[in-house]
């Protein structure tokens, strides 16, 4: 009977030692549909600087991330061309011109926990972004373009109940 009340009360003055060195690796933020944004979604969409706009916070960034989740939804219903990879390629290259010219680029990409591949993922997945949008609001002399692409979004987010948000 002593040893298991030593046992005890040894656990006890250990727990919360032990919950002091837990450290968060990763967390699911918001499920959509059948695909979920993390918080290493969030870290990589702004130590890596890919949302276009405005995503210096994390809510921003998670904005950004969710509504191009809703945006490749809506596209895989859709025939949107793959992009030929040189596309990618200056893609890629823009981005990279948007960094110092001494930015180490391998390193930033391990900082941020994302591998080149999924890099070119990303911008793929831009590429057909702005290929689905110009066929669905096409790119006339109308005005009020944006506006009709962020009322659509609205809408998206809207269906997946991420209105209030």
């Amino acid at each position: 009977m002593r040893p298991i009340l030593i046992a005890v009360v040894g656990l006890v003055l250990v727990a919360p030692v032990l919950g002091a060195q837990q450290v968060e690796m990763d967390r699911t933020l918001e499920r959509i549909y059948d695909s979920v944004v993390t918080t290493s979604d969030v870290r990589q969409v702004r130590i890596l600087k890919l949302a276009v706009g405005s995503a210096d916070t994390d809510a921003a960034a998670q904005t950004t991330i969710e509504n191009r989740l809703l945006i490749m939804r809506e596209l895989a219903r859709g025939t949107v061309a793959e992009p030929a990879p040189d596309r990618i390629a200056e893609k890629r290259e823009a981005w990279r011109k948007t960094w110092p010219e001494s930015t180490d680029i391998p390193a930033l990409l391990a900082r941020a926990g994302m591998s080149a591949q999924a890099l070119d993922g990303w911008f793929r997945d831009e590429l057909k972004i702005e290929a689905f949008l110009a066929l669905r609001f096409p790119q006339t002399a109308d005005s009020r373009r944006t506006e009709r692409i962020n009322a659509w979004i609205n809408d998206l987010r809207h269906r997946a109940n991420l209105s209030g948000k």
